[in-house]
């Protein structure tokens, strides 16, 4: 599902207190994070498992749009297929996309969490039934991490560091042990991710948190918490993080590869490390030690 939520005749989230929230579902299972890579755009909210449910909404709110699949509305991203948007105290606003064709209440202008709004459906770009929950400040622009505002989900698995590679001319190069490296500034790139907390193979999902320290200092930091609009070079606009201001193609290399910045290297021992975690609080890190020549 591409993000074309700047083209809604609603602007774009920010810090409610988690108490005011709760999920739209009564069995939660995430399927996707909040700022994976969607090939050439950031995932813009969770994704939702879980089976045919009902869907309600995370906080009593007034109905600012709604879209049922094939309407003759040719502004409307047909990507999330149909669905609604809520209006909350301090002007935050909810997304609730793939919802079940003709499972929503039309007639309804307003939700108390009483009555559900419709049913997890297939509809828009979906290869399978799940909701697409997105939550907007309409006063900030801005997008926020759904697992920031709402109840924390059970979860054990620790984010995985597969890789580290390094880059000073055309290609990656994988920090393997007893490799040396020339002196120089070099760009780190790492390859990681969170995994499934449900299933017992390999289900990728972004982490929240990425660090990266050399010599125990840090060097770079990111947080997938939050997106706002910026301009690019050209002038046209793109999502990007709210604290570093990156970029989808400044963050992804590929879809798990994250570029993460610049480090000097200087002939001798230097160590470099990487940190991750997701918002349960599980945290994985693992240590690259180089040789540099001059």
């Amino acid at each position: 599902m591409r993000p074309m939520l700047l083209a809604l005749p609603f602007a774009l989230v920010l810090a409610h207190p988690a108490g005011g929230f709760d999920w739209p579902l009564d069995k939660v299972v995430l399927t996707a994070t909040f700022g994976e890579s969607r090939g050439d755009h950031f995932h813009a909210g969770v994704d939702l498992g879980g089976g045919e449910q009902e869907v309600r909404p995370i906080a009593a709110g007034e109905v600012v749009f709604s879209y049922e699949e094939g309407e003759d509305r040719s502004s409307v991203p047909v990507g999330l297929g149909s669905f609604l948007v809520l209006e909350h105290q301090g002007r935050v606003r909810s997304l609730y996309g793939h919802l079940e064709a003709g499972s929503m209440p039309r007639a309804e202008k307003s939700f108390d969490g009483s009555k559900p709004l419709g049913r997890v459906g297939a509809t828009g770009y979906s290869l399978g039934k799940h909701l697409h929950l997105v939550i907007i400040d309409s006063e900030m622009r801005s997008l926020i991490n759904p697992l920031a505002v709402l109840p924390p989900v059970p979860d054990r698995q620790t984010p995985v560091i597969k890789e580290l590679f390094l880059r000073s001319g055309r290609e990656p190069v994988a920090v393997k042990g007893g490799m040396s490296f020339r002196q120089g500034t070099t760009e780190v790139l790492a390859n990681l991710y969170d995994l499934r907390e449900d299933v017992s193979y390999v289900w990728r999902m972004a982490p929240y948190r990425i660090s990266l320290y050399q010599d125990g200092r840090e060097v770079a930091g990111l947080r997938l918490d939050g997106l706002h609009e910026k301009l690019k070079r050209d002038g046209t606009p793109e999502l990007a993080l709210l604290e570093s201001d990156r970029g989808f193609s400044e963050l992804f290399e590929s879809e798990w590869l994250f570029r993460l910045g610049e480090v000097k290297l200087v002939p001798g021992q230097t160590t470099l490390s990487l940190f991750a975690a997701d918002y349960a609080g599980n945290e994985s890190s693992r240590d690259f030690p180089l040789t540099v020549t001059e």
